[in-house]
């Protein structure tokens, strides 16, 4: 009753012209204090809170340029309400914490699928996203993904499937390429041991962008398109390829396409587990197209000797070429 009586003695002043900048100010906070216990105001106080313009109110709280330190003394009930929503606040604070101390976790925990010579495995993502995993290969994506993007890191060969999500981009980094799609299909190649580097895409879009080189730029692909990165130049090339052919590892088929006969051995070491010795170098460069079922290797060798006109011989898990 006491702080009433003050602040209708403060209202009266405020009408006559005669408060002071540190009076004003505790005007307009009690009004905003009484208003937020929902106490009915008197004619006088709403007299008061009527000819206080927004623009006053707004200075009051916001000032355009830091105020000088005032001491201010506020009643009783005012420190009350102030406690209130210290822990109003405290509470919330505590609320968030635990509720996103679960999550949190999630977002900064990585898991990783690795696999071995000869084997392949399929991963199903937070997001519903496929990916098959072509044989000594390592996939590290997250528990679950952030709400602004997908990441995930790929050492090896992998064919995606990716579930479409437009607010959300896929992004898989290797250790030269970054690639982000939204939704699409495509085949990532990145042996670290390789010379080259291969995206080729199955459906939809994918942009490819050299990681070490700012100044490169993004390449679009479209279906049947094969970007290789090429580790010695740096450089970017392009060709075509059948559809059918760009995840056929995944179905049990080789297909070389132009590919020298040093990449096509060092995918056939990561197969059969065998190693191969070139007698002579120049067989190294020499180009093979060749589709054939993934089946024995000595099938497969002799297929490749005709194609490539050189000779082997296969001594336990060595095989020799000249």
């Amino acid at each position: 009753m006491q702080e009433r009586n003050q602040l209708i003695v403060l209202f009266q002043k405020y009408q006559q012209g005669l408060v002071n900048e540190e009076e004003k100010t505790m005007i307009a906070r009690w009004l905003i204090q009484l208003e937020l216990m929902g106490e009915q105001l008197t004619p006088i106080e709403l007299q008061a809170k009527a000819t206080l313009s927004r623009s006053e109110l707004k200075n009051l709280f916001f000032p355009t340029e830091i105020p000088k330190v005032k001491v201010v003394r506020f009643p009783v009930w005012l420190k009350s309400i102030a406690a209130s929503l210290f822990i109003a606040v405290a509470f919330g604070t505590i609320y968030y914490a635990n509720h996103h101390e679960k999550e949190l976790p999630l977002l900064n925990t990585f898991q990783q699928t690795v696999t071995q010579i000869g084997e392949m495995k399929v991963i199903t993502l937070p997001d519903g996203s496929k990916i098959t995993l072509n044989n000594q290969s390592r996939l590290k994506y997250p528990a679950r993904f952030s709400e602004k993007t997908r990441e995930v890191h790929l050492t090896g060969e992998a064919f995606f499937e990716v579930v479409h999500d437009s607010k959300k981009p896929f992004k898989v980094f290797t250790d030269k390429l970054n690639i982000q799609v939204l939704g699409t299909s495509f085949n990532v190649t990145a042996y670290p041991e390789d010379e080259q580097i291969s995206v080729a895409v199955a459906t939809g879009k994918v942009g490819v962008m050299d990681k070490s080189n700012k100044q490169t730029a993004a390449q679009l692909l479209l279906p049947g398109d094969r970007l290789s990165y090429h580790r010695l130049n740096q450089k970017f090339s392009n060709s075509k390829l059948a559809i059918s052919d760009i995840n056929s590892w995944d179905v049990g088929k080789l297909v070389f396409k132009n590919e020298t006969l040093e990449q096509i051995t060092k995918q056939l070491q990561r197969y059969y587990s065998v190693k191969f010795v070139f007698k002579n170098d120049s067989l190294l460069k020499r180009q093979i197209s060749l589709r054939t079922n993934n089946q024995q290797l000595a099938t497969l060798m002799k297929a490749l000797s005709l194609s490539g006109n050189f000779r082997y011989k296969i001594e336990g898990d060595q095989i020799t070429l000249w």
